[in-house]
């Protein structure tokens, strides 16, 4: 098993926006990771693990050098500020008097600020993945105790983000919850020490389909809001880099005795 910290990076997406009022699509949209300032009380704080951008996993090995794994990448997806992105779709002109934001748009530019719309998985755009792993030993020490492996995954699994989304002035804070799937496949090294511990570094490469965006869940009662139809759509491409310490757990199995 072992524990440890990331940053991610972003493809260009589309993202489509549908509900009461409102049915547009951002093309060609930049986003960034949001990692938390290094401080000691956060990053090792036992009530604040979960703050920062992190990675957990824990696994078992079926074979020598072959491995399955489950856990999950606590990444984090935000949607950069001040930046002009084409728009196609409507926007109510009851939602707000500005008339920029509202109205029929044609494939039209937009400038997107936070007088229009704050949109991001900040309390994690989290990939909770299983994996298949592969070790491979490139140097072992003379006294056995050291090992310096290349190690590769192919991972699948479900993306639960916790979308903040404000809108027009107007703010929904949602909980956790399933909004799609995820593939992806990673890479890196590890320097194993005593048998027993390792320190690692790794880079993923991903791609998630998010058809089920929630954007307007009330946070107090965790029902939708009257909109039945608040949802968003997008598909994220996503290039990860950790690096993280862990170990080895042995379970030695119990030989059966011949009765003679």
């Amino acid at each position: 098993m072992y524990w440890g910290y990331n940053r991610a990076y972003y493809a260009e997406s589309d993202i489509h926006f549908k509900g009461s009022g409102f049915d547009f699509t951002l093309k060609d949209v930049d986003a960034e990771d949001m990692p938390e300032t290094f401080l000691w009380k956060t990053y090792f704080s036992p009530a604040k693990l979960s703050i920062p951008q992190f990675n957990l996993r824990i696994g078992y090995y079926i074979g020598k050098n072959t491995a399955v794994s489950f856990g999950a990448d606590h990444m984090k997806y935000h949607i950069i500020q001040t930046q002009l992105m084409r728009i196609d779709g409507y926007i109510d002109e009851s939602y707000s008097e500005l008339s920029e934001y509202t109205g029929d748009f044609d494939n039209e530019y937009i400038l997107y600020t936070p007088k229009f719309m704050d949109f991001h998985h900040s309390n994690g755009f989290n990939f909770l993945r299983a994996s298949i792993e592969q070790r491979a030993p490139i140097w072992t020490s003379k006294n056995g105790q050291h090992h310096f492996v290349m190690n590769g995954a192919a991972s699948a699994g479900v993306i639960m983000p916790w979308t903040d989304w404000t809108f027009l002035g107007q703010r929904w804070l949602n909980n956790l919850y399933p909004a799609g799937y995820g593939f992806s496949l990673s890479g890196g090294a590890r320097f194993e020490f005593k048998k027993w511990f390792f320190v690692q570094v790794n880079a993923q490469v991903g791609w998630t389909d998010l058809p089920g965006i929630i954007l307007q869940r009330n946070p107090n009662t965790g029902t939708l809001t009257s909109d039945k139809n608040g949802r968003a759509d997008q598909k994220i491409q996503f290039v990860e880099r950790s690096w993280g310490l862990g170990g080895y757990i042995p379970f030695k199995t119990r030989k059966k005795v011949e009765e003679k």
